[in-house]
């Protein structure tokens, strides 16, 4: 409850309809630290517990960040250099929406690999031969009151062996689901609104790894009918195929599973509060009461008295488990139902001056000498109650331990923990402290609003009572010489760093510390203090969650991040775990579901002592001239650390003599003392709280404020990494966002191509903009537009370079960058066409080359057909192209070709050389060497037959000396060439060739009785660079070690291996292929029909090519497996019955920034972990998998695991019905499938700085990587043909641009089939992929982008203006309905300028006031006018009392109409500001005609932008709303200015009418047209009007009661589809 809340009402319904989480959105709701996908430290404490503890000594590996939002869980980790976030597992589309994470320590693992079972007695002692434990996640979900106890699985976990077990896949397994239904609809006593409550969760973990306690939880159901408990004991984990039973004798791992759920007997607990803590609080709240008033203070009135239907406890608004007990205890805040019913409305509140402070209760008897006040001045009858229940689940017991009825704040609403005792009463407007023990040990004010909720017990002394000094404990400010509080904790998220220090995060991002500061005598917290950091959070919208990780484990990975910020030097960041001067640090995690979410790293030093403890002499000597400074000195020891009241008169003049003394004699202490040794004793006490109160605040006040002598300060903190987020979407259009700018004469130069057709390839048709779907997403700072686009045809920022049509081309696209050429295979296998890449006056631009016949000199080692130049780029079909050094300056291109030839094989590789360096006439390529492919390998005398698929050349970047490639034949069999320099014989280079073998003759007498898959022919083949470690195994002595050399190698991994943990999900961190590819290594890969996976290094190959092993395999490739993991025995492995599938095409390539050749600072060190290995299979059917590698933290052996991508790869039966048509009209002939297959798979590097994979199959798709995690983005073409005219619509694909080019590094040339006739091509150029990996980029899932453009401000609406005079291809204009997020300035309620004489003068004026109209309106017999109403209802109810602090700032909005540009990331052109109290509801662009009654003249249309608003003032929506429409034309200025946009004339909005709606707010606008007039249909409450513009004004001409409240109206010709609000 704020201070404004009684003025405060809701407005119209904000059109933030949907939230967008996807796969890639960085909004969170709840967020949590946990070990998901690396293993526990042995001996670190769980994460419930905030304590200092030395495991690991400072080098704990950090645990994964988990983030919840909607019905997705993400999982992160946080990479050790430069704190990036690295997006381990997302699971999207769970059970509903999640309401509630927690963490479960050690919720998994135990059991030893050996088989044999874990010794009971130590379950978390981790030794020898052990695995080691996991945490669970508790996710509780909306709606029906169900959770699920759930893990990331991974093949390793549970399994015997290691190679499988139950969650082989990678999904996210649960170990129990408990469902409270049945609990709920018992207790609900046939209500059905209670399964609208979202249930309360709280855990505790407190003692799971101390005690070996199971943990605890408890769900409230249905806001407060029931609390629920069940308990989490350890269960057998099975492997796959056994049950749950515990006898299983697989059951050697154990995770956490739910006990039998116990409800708590709330009933009969509330009758133990009232008979055993009712009178104990009574006269608790009496002896305050005495103290400060000298009568008693409010009785608590008992629990459950009286007939009423419940349970006592009222409304149970939060949970939480106390520390320090044996047994889990319980708290429970809950209001009192004899008190109002509930929670309390804050008008309410502002009249608890009318309210006698006597309850009505049965036994309210007065007590003590003092007088019962009959109304107290502030303060409220509705305080919260604070109970706490000792549980025993197995037992199904409970204890009422104590209980505070009626203590707490009435603006209560979350309870926080103490990291070892006691619990924080978290308000609006107050933070109260209270023990274990029950007891309110401190309570801080927040604003000056504090009083209004606060209880009788907690109110500060008043002014009547000032000559006594109050002994109890209650509300004070924030201690001196700290400024008192201006704020509002409404929506705060709150954390503890240590014991006494707790980081705040306001909702609006200002991030603060509370501190608790304790006396000599005790240690527990005797005052609070909140200080601001200074530092706020920029993009958030609204914080939701804050974790905080600052373990001392942690201190020596964390001193990582902060190096550069603390001023620390190199000697003090050695070996020492602990720095002198700072006391903790740690990672701050700020979640969002409004926008976007950061990672900081913060620092907080040791308490330093405050030099604002010695008060200023001329600021003293200015409070004891004016008088107002008072301080008491006759206090006794024992009085010395209570507060006082400066209870003199003004005219007590002895007072004043004597506390100038005092202080004079004060301040001569403070000069002649030893400020060194005095300061270091003050900072090594325990005591923080001043023995002497003094007041150093504002001088007017009459409670002095306690000082403080110290204060933790945080000495730097750093912003790690930040997720986009999009948060709510708005409704949105369609409408173009520029692509390039449009061709002008003068901008010929400034452009990247040629525009004349005749000298160039491409023409000027690409400038066009394209439509885009632009929505208002996210809330205040974090407000914006997202731009949904997809790349290839929706490219944002001139992405696409040029366009040229071709016509009958094979599809193959080779480029060779060095050499400038690009070349394009024909269609009837014939030759190709070469284009040469040129500049030319500043413009890049394409032209065909004229193949010139000459002879060329060579060596050929086949005499049988003698090549030229000419004749291989004209007469034979290009198969492969790459460009190599061969470790010369000179760059060489190879060529793998099919000639015609009378006899033997027609393949041939063909070497050329560069001839000469003029660029400008022919190709420049000399042929230097011939090797013709023989039908018989050499080396095992086999058949080759025909060519099947041939893979990409790859060059060895290790020697530079050789490239390589691979062959598949149809005999089954696959070769690997290699074509390398020959420095012996005269021959400039040599070819090797190895053969690997498919199916021998004994395998294939074999395969006819095992069917299908009992074939080993090699049916896919890939080759590729990578070290060779890769693929080893290697092991760790243990879960917490470093990583050592592998078993297999002597050759240490490469650093920083060894400085980060494997996980079990991702390769994070477990292989780097180097800057300088000095260890990488050719590996060949081959996929035989049986499904097997073998990889065989290069070098072996070479070496004994006859006997060679795999160096890794694994079953299953090509038949859907979800896992691949090596494993030397023959494993069987389900495999297809219904259909025949193997294995087409199989790609292995890494996704993930591209590395730099320097790689030195820490975020390009954090690049290579976020590369991830892949394989992509493209199956037989047409069928896509992808397969992510990991390595696990048990062996570290490699697997991939099965990645959902959501897209559907296989040809649609649209496609196949279009085949079937064009071959029945001729169209398409009915030939023979050929048995060479064209490349699909692509692997590319560099493009727009990230490398990937782009898949040309029948729906063509980029995969990319997004923070680690290997994710599909769907390519879309400009004017593509339907499918089934060519088996894919993307045919050629390269990422080899010419080296002249601009953007050659970065940009990739597309080749897809055109709409038109059968075998048109449309050749494409593009500068990159900028949309896809733009800085506020999100990719959500389903082959989408969406860019996000934020402006700072809550867009409600955009609209396209569709006019050509206005908007243009080269810069599209757009109309926004925003709304600023402000925060409204209160100052002037601290001081009004008025004596109290004055101000309770006014005040009974106005109420003799009021009773006059009462009692005129009562003689007359007539209700009160509505006026007199408002008089009596609009006063302000609240004060702020400046004792305790000023009146916090409150949110306002501010709307306004925006146009913008969307050829400049959305730039304002102008804006029309709102009225004050005005809300912008609705816009629409819309063309009205112009009706001119009785003219003949034909009307004319115009274009207009209609604005939508609705009045609500200051007094809320007591009062019937109103609204307005506004009508803007969009001008051109005749005077051009200077700016941005000088090429065109600057626009403005021109208000051209408005008319105000007198039946309420404006929530519709929507264009009708009839008989060729255009009108606007306005919706306005429940009224539907239909408007007419005419002479410059519009006029109702039709109307529709709707009975209802009018959301939205659609039309559909001439129906009117309406929606209710």
């Amino acid at each position: 409850m704020s201070s404004n809340a009684a003025k405060t009402a809701p407005v119209h319904p904000a059109l933030l309809s949907t939230f967008g989480p996807g796969r890639g959105s960085g909004s969170s709701e709840f967020s949590a630290w946990a070990y998901l996908t690396r293993p526990r430290p042995t001996q670190q404490n769980n994460d419930g517990d905030k304590s200092d503890d030395d495991g690991d000594g400072g080098d704990a590996k950090l645990p994964n960040l988990v983030t919840a939002h909607a019905n997705s869980l993400r999982i992160y980790t946080v990479l050790p250099n430069a704190g990036t976030l690295a997006l381990t597992a997302v699971y999207d589309n769970l059970a509903g929406t999640i309401c509630s994470l927690d963490v479960i320590p050690y919720g998994t693992g135990g059991g030893r690999q050996d088989g044999t079972p874990q010794d009971d007695d130590d379950p978390f002692e981790i030794s020898e031969g052990e695995r080691s434990c996991f945490d669970g996640l508790l996710i509780g979900f909306a709606g029906h009151p169900r959770l699920s106890l759930v893990y990331p699985a991974a093949p390793m976990v549970g399994a015997v062996d290691g190679t499988s077990g139950v969650g082989t896949g990678g999904v996210l397994l649960a170990s129990s689901i408990v469902d409270l239904t049945p609990v709920l609809n018992e207790f609900s006593m046939g209500g059905t609104s209670y399964v609208e409550q979202d249930i309360i969760v709280s855990v505790n973990t407190a003692s799971t790894s101390v005690n070996n306690i199971d943990p605890t939880v408890s769900v409230v159901l249905g806001g407060g009918i029931a609390i629920a408990s069940f308990s989490l004991p350890k269960g057998p984990r099975p492997t796959e195929g056994s049950s749950m039973m515990k006898d299983s004798p697989s059951s050697t791992s154990w995770w956490r599973v739910a006990s039998e759920p116990h409800v708590l007997p709330l009933a009969s607990l509330a009758s133990k509060v009232r008979v055993d803590f009712g009178d104990a609080n009574k006269f608790a709240a009496a002896s305050n009461a005495v103290n400060t008033r000298g009568g008693r203070g409010q009785s608590g009135t008992a629990v459950g008295t009286g007939p009423c239907l419940g349970h006592g406890f009222g409304d149970i608004l939060d949970v939480t488990f106390l520390s320090g007990f044996t047994e889990s205890t319980l708290l429970v805040l809950h209001t009192n139902p004899k008190k109002g019913g509930g929670r309390p409305w804050a008008g309410r509140m502002g009249r608890t001056a009318e309210v006698p402070l006597s309850t009505g209760g049965d036994d309210d008897e007065a007590e003590g000498d003092g007088t019962i006040p009959e109304t107290v001045a502030t303060g409220t009858k509705y305080g919260l109650s604070l109970t706490a229940i000792s549980l025993s689940v197995h037992q199904k017991r409970s204890v009422v331990l104590w209980s505070l009825l009626d203590a707490l704040p009435a603006d209560s609403w979350k309870l926080v923990p103490h990291p070892t005792d006691g619990i924080l009463v978290w308000g609006v407007n107050s933070i109260v402290y209270a023990s274990s023990l029950g007891k309110i040990k401190c309570a801080l004010a927040v604003n000056g609003f504090a009083k209004i909720g606060c209880p009788n017990g907690l109110l500060p002394p008043s002014s009547e009572s000032s000559s006594f000094r109050s002994t109890s404990v209650h509300l004070e400010p924030n201690p001196s010489p700290l400024p008192k509080l201006s704020l509002q904790l409404e929506g705060a998220q709150v954390d503890f760093v240590t014991e006494n220090i707790a980081l705040v995060c306001l909702g609006n991002g200002s991030l603060h510390s509370l501190q608790f500061h304790h006396t000599d005598e005790s240690r527990s917290p005797t005052v609070m203090s909140l200080s601001p950091l200074s530092h706020r959070v920029g993009g958030l919208g609204v914080a939701s969650c804050l974790s905080i990780l600052a373990k001392t484990c942690h201190t020596n990975n964390l001193k990582n991040y902060l190096r550069a910020h603390e001023d620390v030097t190199k000697e003090e960041y050695g070996h020492n775990t602990t720095d002198p001067e700072i006391q903790a640090r740690g990672l701050m995690f700020i979640g969002s579901r409004m926008g976007d979410c950061t990672l900081l790293a913060f620092s907080i030093n040791k308490p330093t002592l405050l030099i604002a403890l010695s008060v200023d002499e001329n600021k003293e000597s200015a409070m004891l001239e004016n008088g107002k400074r008072k301080l008491e000195t006759n206090m006794t020891s024992s009085e010395s650390n209570k507060r006082s009241k400066d209870d003199d008169k003004p005219g007590d003049e002895n007072q004043n003599a004597m506390a100038e003394v005092d202080i004079l004699q004060q301040e001569e202490e403070d000069l002649y003392r030893d400020d060194d040794d005095e300061i270091d004793k003050k900072v090594s006490s325990s005591s923080i709280v001043s023995n002497e109160d003094s007041d150093v605040g504002e001088i007017e006040s009459s409670l002095l404020r306690r000082s403080i002598r110290s204060l933790s300060v945080c000495r730097s903190i750093l912003a790690l990494d930040s997720l986009t987020g999009l948060g709510p979407l708005g409704p949105g259009c369609y409408g173009p966002v520029a692509t390039c700018p449009a061709l002008t004469e003068n901008d010929n130069e400034s452009l990247n191509l040629r525009t004349d057709p005749s000298t160039s390839m491409f023409s000027s048709a690409f400038s066009s903009a394209a439509r885009h779907y632009i929505m208002p997403c996210g809330f205040g700072a974090s407000g914006g537009v997202a731009v949904l686009t997809t790349p290839g045809r929706d490219n944002v920022g001139s992405s696409i370079l040029g366009e040229s049509d071709l016509c009958n081309m094979e599809g193959a696209v080779f480029g060779l960058p060095q050499s400038n050429l690009v070349i394009l295979g024909k269609a009837d296998g014939a030759g190709a066409i070469v284009l040469r890449g040129v500049v030319k006056e500043g413009a890049e631009e394409f032209e065909e080359v004229e193949l010139e016949v000459k002879s060329d000199d060579m060596d050929v080692d086949n005499s049988d057909c003698l090549l030229r130049s000419v004749d291989v780029l004209s007469k034979t079909k290009l198969l492969a192209a790459s460009e190599v050094s061969f470790g010369s300056e000179s760059v060489f291109s190879v060529f793998f070709v099919e000639s015609p030839s009378p006899s033997g094989t027609p393949y041939s590789i063909v070497v050329m050389s560069g001839a000469d360096s003029n660029l400008e006439s022919g190709i420049n390529l000399q042929v230097v060497f011939v090797h013709r492919i023989s039908e018989v390998s050499g080396s095992v005398s086999v058949q080759h037959g025909e060519l099947v698929s041939i893979t990409p050349m790859v060059a060895d970047e290790k020697t530079k000396s050789c490239v390589s490639f691979g062959c598949v034949w149809s005999s089954g069999h696959a070769c690997v060439y290699c074509i390398s320099v020959n420095q012996e014989t005269s021959k400039p280079f040599e070819v090797s060739e190895w053969t690997l073998v498919g199916d021998t003759p004994e395998k294939i007498a074999k395969a006819r009785e095992e069917g299908f898959y009992g074939s080993d022919n090699i049916v896919a083949m890939d080759l590729f660079s990578l070290p060779h470690h890769v693929f080893e195994a290697q092991s760790v002595l243990s879960s917490d070690e470093k990583m050592p050399q592998t078993r297999a190698s002597s050759t240490p991994l490469p650093d920083p291996l060894p400085s980060f943990l494997p996980d079990r999900l991702s390769m994070h961190g477990t292989w780097c292929a180097g800057h300088d590819h000095s260890q990488d290594q050719i590996l060949v890969a081959i996929c035989r029909r049986s499904g097997m996976l073998e990889i065989y290094d290069l070098l072996d190959l070479k070496r004994s090519p006859n006997d060679v092993s795999p160096i890794w395999q694994s079953r299953g490739c090509g038949h859907g497996a979800s896992v691949l993991a090596h494993s030397d025995q023959d494993i069987a492995v389900r495999l297809p019955e219904s259909h025949q599938v193997e294995a087409a095409e199989i790609r292995v390539f890494v996704t993930g920034p591209s590395l730099s050749l320097d790689g030195e600072n820490d975020k390009e060190k954090d690049a290579w972990m976020l590369r991830s290995l892949c394989i992509l299979v493209n199956t037989s059917l047409g069928d896509l998998h992808l397969y992510s590698g990991c390595k696990r933290s048990s062996n570290l052996n490699l697997e991939f695991t099965r990645i959902p991508l959501g897209n559907v790869s296989r040809p649609s039966e649209e496609a196949g019905r279009h085949l079937t048509k064009l071959r029945r009209k001729g169209i398409v002939s009915e030939s023979d499938v050929m048995a060479f297959r064209p490349n699909r798979l692509h692997r590319f590097c560099a493009i727009s700085g990230e490398d990937g994979l782009f898949a040309a199959t029948q729906r063509p798709l980029w995969f990319v990587s997004e923070r680690g995690t290997p994710t599909v983005v769907s390519h879309k073409s400009r004017h593509v043909a339907p499918a089934g005219g060519r088996p894919v619509p993307v045919s050629g694909f390269s990422a080899a641009m010419p080296a002249v080019f601009q953007n050659a590094s970065c940009g990739f040339i597309t080749l897809h089939e055109r709409i038109g006739r059968i075998g048109s091509q449309r050749l494409t150029l593009y500068s990159g992929l900028y949309d896809v990996f733009s800085p506020h980029g999100v990719l959500p899932g389903g082959g989408i982008c969406v860019q996000k453009v934020p402006l700072g401000v809550t867009v409600r609406h955009i609209e396209f203006i569709d006019d050509a005079s206005v908007s243009t291809s080269s810069r599209p204009i757009y109309v926004m309905l925003i709304s600023r997020e402000i925060e409204a300035d209160q100052s002037y309620l601290n001081d009004d300028g008025l004596s109290p004489e004055e101000r309770q003068r006014i005040k009974d004026e106005k109420e003799a006031a009021r009773i006059k109209k009462q009692v005129e309106a009562d003689l007359g017999g007539f209700d009160i006018e509505q006026e007199w109403v408002e008089e009596i209802e609009r006063e302000d109810c609240f004060e702020v009392d400046r004792n305790l602090g000023f009146a916090p700032s409150i949110p306002q909005r501010k709307y306004e109409v925006w146009l913008v540009d969307a050829s400049s990331q959305f730039s304002v052109l102008d804006k029309y500001e709102l009225n004050e109290f005005e809300h912008g509801t609705a816009l629409k662009s819309l063309f009205l005609t112009n009706v001119i009654e009785d003219s003949d003249e034909t009307p004319e249309k115009s274009l207009f932008v209609s604005v939508g608003t609705s009045f609500i003032d200051q007094d809320g929506e007591d009062l019937a709303s109103k609204g307005r429409v506004l009508l803007f034309q969009v001008k051109k200025s005749k005077r051009r200015t200077q700016g941005v946009h000088r090429r065109h004339a600057p626009l403005h909005l021109n208000l051209r009418s408005e008319k105000e709606i007198t039946v309420g707010p404006v929530t519709s606008l929507s264009s009708l047209k009839s008989e060729d007039t255009y009108r606007v249909v306005v919706g306005a409450g429940a009224e539907v009007t239909v408007e007419q513009w005419g002479s410059g004004k519009l006029t109702q001409v039709g109307f529709y009661h709707a009975h209802m409240q009018v959301q939205e109206i659609v039309l559909f010709k001439t129906f009117f589809l309406l929606s209710d609000a």
